[in-house]
């Protein structure tokens, strides 16, 4: 972004400067001042410029006499009423040119234009002259002046190295070391915040209030030449600037700030500020070796201020990791590999409530036998991560720990303990067990006792009429057959509960999955017999070899097909597909797939949530153990079951690995 050349307008007409400061935002950098003395100072300070003046300021024309006076570079644009007794009498001040009070915007510009490039010409002008001065002057000889040596040493900064923790106290403190080491009258600090875009004022000496408000953006022409030059700026030595446009900006420099010298700050490589002082207080002149003796105490001051912006840096992110590790919500434990405890966060504390207040430094048996055996196994070599649960007997509390060794390059250098109250956890999920087992058991009286009722009031009703007919041959025949069918059927229910609840266990080896389907389905059709049911079989010419067993196998899939042919119900055009698909490694994965999909009514609505859950049915006869005795088939063979269904139909999908030979 190009930076704009300033001017400087005098005047307290609000409405007139809002037009002028509008209209030139383009041209010029327009700055307001509305007191004589802002104004005074301002020229004093910063030199010559373009000045326009409000005739009607308080003691306008005074005013420019004075600068005309003492600064005779200085552009004067009058501002005021043609022909009026003001414009006529600042006639004789030979202004650059006048202005109306309500100026053409074309015309104001283009001469706002001239009137910078007129200064420019002058300041130019201004430094020729002073450079033919200087030559002059190298031509009369010169006695030379007396060594002079700073009052103190370069001790009397080591106090500022005690205000690492406090930035803006170290810039104090720089400053009065400053002050102290070089019998200064003046002495300030520059400083670029991290963040910022502009150098500031930070610290400072019986500085001017124009210096304190000061910005300097990164681009100027100063801090460019600090960059290429990289020594201090002097007036001493000022004549050995080459260039007389950089002689005559490092000079309105020196001005702006009232200083005699400025002492470019290096950090991290780069310039982070600068230091700046006045004329000595004594009146003596820096000579040659004065400027060499503070070229060393900027350095000095150089390494302090990167020292404490390391430290800062540090510090801040050290009080970010204590506020994390303190706020999480577990504890945190470490120790070093004598098992000392180094750390020690608020959580933990909460969690453990030790008898001791003072914890840190302490031997971690401290904080009770079981913690300090934890620290000190992992301490001893058990790098794996050990994970313990248990009862606290003092605080009842139900705790959770993870144990980590730490390690720096392959050794060990002390283990850490994450702690976490799991009692309301804990408490929760006895609690969801308990209503399970309580759902459980309902559900599973409620399906017994529609299933055992059926049964007993048969067996019932003939042992009534016993007693009656018992001379009756037929009923005698019949009360036998009956009730001998209905024992069975009990038995029945009680096997299948038995089955279910206790298992085979497995037998894997080598299997071809088309095997237990083909019986599965042989079986379900010899069962059923319904004449509207067509079961289809298909399977793909891919090797279709698992690691399971035949029965098991064999089971989930019948219970698939019973559960799918029941549904159907034999009406007419039932339709049951078994598909199988096997998939090579090469293909994306060694997986075998089987598909169980019919064209029913699907799932009720009501029971889509539970369907895996036992003794879950709407069918007047049957305990709704099928669908969990398929899944937890397909759960010890390592694979997984997704069921699917509208009203137009169910698919039961079965995703098992493929065996490792096969693979």
């Amino acid at each position: 972004m190009k930076t704009l050349p300033s001017c400087i307008l005098y005047s307290r007409d609000d409405e007139l400067t809002g037009r002028l400061i509008r209209i030139s935002t383009s041209v010029v950098a327009l700055q307001l001042i509305e007191e004589p003395v802002d104004l005074e100072q301002w020229i004093a300070q910063f030199g010559d410029t373009v000045l326009l003046a409000d005739l009607r300021a308080t003691n306008c024309l005074d005013m420019l006499a004075s600068i005309r006076k003492e600064k005779p570079a200085t552009i004067i644009i009058p501002i005021g009423a043609d022909r009026s007794d003001p414009m006529l009498a600042v006639e004789w001040l030979e202004p650059f040119a006048t202005l109306s009070l309500e100026p053409d915007r074309r015309e104001f510009q283009t001469l706002l234009k001239q009137a910078v490039e007129c200064l420019a010409l002058r300041q130019k002008n201004k430094v020729l002259e002073e450079e033919l001065a200087t030559l002059n002057a190298r031509k009369v000889e010169q006695r030379p002046q007396p060594r002079t040596l700073f009052s103190a040493p370069l001790q009397n900064f080591s106090k500022a190295q005690r205000n690492f923790d406090n930035i803006d106290m170290l810039f104090d403190s720089v400053v009065e070391g400053l002050v102290a080491t070089a019998r200064v009258s003046r002495a300030g600090i520059f400083i670029k915040p991290d963040s910022g875009d502009a150098y500031l004022y930070k610290a400072g000496t019986r500085c001017l209030a124009t210096t304190e408000k000061l910005r300097v953006r990164p681009d100027s022409p100063f801090v460019r030449w600090l960059e290429m030059n990289t020594h201090l700026v002097s007036r001493k030595t000022l004549e050995n600037v080459a260039d007389p446009q950089e002689r005559a900006m490092l000079k309105q420099m020196l001005d702006s700030l009232g200083a005699e010298i400025i002492i470019p700050l290096y950090a991290t490589g780069c310039i982070k500020g600068w230091i700046f002082v006045g004329q000595r207080s004594t009146g003596i002149p820096f000579d040659i070796a004065d400027l060499e003796d503070m070229t060393g105490l900027a350095d000095h001051i150089s390494t302090t201020l990167e020292k404490a912006l390391k430290y800062e840096e540090t510090a801040l992110q050290k009080a970010l990791a204590e506020t994390v590790l303190h706020t999480i919500p577990f504890g945190i434990i470490a120790c070093d590999e004598h098992a000392i405890l180094r750390w020690f966060n608020t959580t933990a504390r909460e969690i453990l409530k030790p008898q001791s207040e003072v914890v840190i430094g302490q031997r971690a048996e401290v904080l009770g036998s079981r913690i300090a055996d934890m620290l000190r196994s992992a301490v001893g070599g058990q790098h794996m991560p050990c994970t313990k649960e248990w009862t606290d007997n003092r605080t009842k509390l139900t705790l959770a720990a993870e144990t980590h060794c730490l390690t720096d390059g392959g050794s060990c250098v002390g283990a850490m303990v994450m702690l976490r109250d799991v009692t309301g956890v804990k408490l929760l999920k006895e609690k969801e067990e308990q209503v399970e087992r309580a759902t459980f058991w309902n559900e599973l009286a409620s399906s017994m006792s529609h299933e055992i009722r059926n049964p007993l009031v048969a067996i019932k009703t003939f042992s009534q009429l016993l007693p009656q007919r018992y001379e009756d041959p037929d009923f005698r025949a019949e009360f036998s057959k009956q009730v001998t069918t209905e024992v069975d059927q009990l038995n029945q229910i009680i096997d299948k509960i038995n089955e279910f609840a206790n298992p085979p266990k497995p037998i894997f080896q080598p299997l071809d999955i088309r095997k237990p389907i083909e019986h599965a389905v042989t079986r379900i059709q010899s069962e059923l017999n319904h004449d509207n049911l067509k079961i289809h079989l298909s399977a793909d010419e891919t090797a279709l070899q698992i690691n399971g067993d035949t029965t098991s196998m064999e089971e989930c899939i019948y219970h698939l097909l019973k559960n799918a042919a029941e549904n159907l119900a034999n009406k007419p055009g039932s339709r049951i597909n078994v598909t199988v698909k096997g998939r090579s490694p090469e293909k994306g994965s060694g997986n075998i797939y089987i598909m169980v999909t019919d064209n029913g009514s699907g799932i009720d609505p009501s029971l889509r949530d539970k369907i895996f859950s036992p003794f879950i049915t709407i069918k007047a006869l049957g305990f709704g153990l099928g669908l969990p005795i398929a899944k937890r088939a397909v759960i010890d063979h390592n694979g997984q079951m997704d069921i699917e269904s509208s009203s137009g139909g169910t698919t039961v999908s079965i995703t098992l690995p493929a065996s490792e030979e096969q693979e």
